[in-house]
């Protein structure tokens, strides 16, 4: 899993997120790295699609329609999608919507291309409906998919508290001195409900004038993590823990593969490499959300000074762990040349 994720954050420049399509390409592809992602996730070492092909592929589908059949239609709107004729595709799969209402890639592939154009309460719609009809799309990956739009339709305010995989949001809040523990935050929700039977409403007004009268740090970062715990959660979860997903590692490197330049990916890819003690790991990742312009900035750089710190220590603490054990090494290798040397005396007298 540390290679997976290593790779995955080596090789995201490389990828973009119409591999989220369905079409003829995509179940060959997608059999062919599963369940090794790596050969997904390195996409930036293969040549990038040549387009003459896929011009050919449109030319030859439009010259024999299919109109009643949704197979055409998803394979013509994927190629635009790869050659990166988005609204092209939007226009081709809007048009069919309502003649296929129960189709799997009508749903998946409109949700794919307005995601790709920002439009992402229209894609959150598509997304859950290609799940309502196959809850195992993609590999059962796709409601990772899911997760994330439900992440990135609510506000910033909103993203500054939470992951995308939500189920892990407190924890990492919670998390101090590079400890990181999947239920670790869990305390904060029966904390947040007894402290503010108001709920969130009464929590936000609380926290926002204690902030603005007091200077205590460490009290407000509690109150924020309180205010979290009140906030309502992303309706994915009425269905899953992505959290307890025994996909969990494959389906945030399948999103961070497929959405390079989003800072929830990583930061999201961070938590999962924290979460399996890969520190140094765990602050690229983290480093790159804040590069990337994550709205939970301020409180990622905190969390990655503390992992960095505590890497310099546990160097540090091995240094001098072998210091001791050269110093002590020497010492009984000098005290066995001396009972070596009077052995030999006495056996020569």
């Amino acid at each position: 899993m540390k290679a997976l994720l290593t790779i995955a954050l080596l090789a995201f420049s490389g990828i973009n997120l119409s591999a989220c399509l369905w079409d003829s390409d995509t179940l060959s592809q997608e059999r062919r790295s599963t369940p090794d992602l790596a050969k997904a996730i390195l996409g930036n070492t293969e040549e990038r699609a040549d387009p003459e092909p896929l011009r050919k592929r449109i030319t030859a589908l439009k010259a024999t329609p299919k109109q009643n059949d949704p197979a055409w239609w998803n394979d013509l709107a994927g190629a635009h999608i790869r050659l990166g004729e988005t609204r092209e595709a939007v226009a081709l799969l809007e048009s069919v919507l309502e003649k296929f209402p129960d189709d799997y890639g009508i749903h998946a592939n409109l949700g794919t291309a307005y995601h790709l154009l920002g439009r992402y309460q229209e894609a959150e719609k598509e997304i859950a409906r290609d799940l309502e009809i196959n809850p195992d799309a993609h590999f059962g990956l796709e409601k990772y998919h899911l997760a994330l739009l439900q992440y990135l339709v609510r506000d910033q305010d909103y993203q500054s508290r939470h992951l995308y995989v939500d189920e892990l949001s407190l924890s990492l809040l919670a998390a101090s001195h590079a400890h990181f523990h999947p239920r670790l935050g869990e305390p904060y929700v029966e904390l947040a409900k007894r402290d503010f039977p108001g709920g969130f409403s009464e929590a936000k007004l609380y926290y926002q004038e204690f902030v603005r009268t007091n200077r205590d740090q460490y009290m407000a970062h509690e109150l924020f993590i309180e205010l979290a715990a009140l906030d309502a959660p992303p309706v994915y979860r009425e269905k899953w823990n992505l959290a307890e997903d025994a996909k969990f590692h494959e389906g945030i490197i399948y999103m961070a593969s497929l959405n390079p330049k989003e800072p929830a990916c990583f930061a999201m890819l961070g938590v999962a490499a924290w979460k399996n003690r890969d520190l140094n790991l765990a602050a690229t990742a983290l480093e790159k959300a804040i590069e990337l312009g994550s709205p939970q900035a301020e409180m990622l750089k905190a969390r990655v000074e503390d992992i960095r710190e505590h890497i310099r220590k546990a160097r540090s603490h091995k240094t001098g762990m072998w210091s001791d054990l050269s110093i002590g090494a020497f010492c009984v290798a000098a005290i066995g040349a001396v009972v070596v040397l009077v052995l030999r005396r006495f056996s020569r007298s």
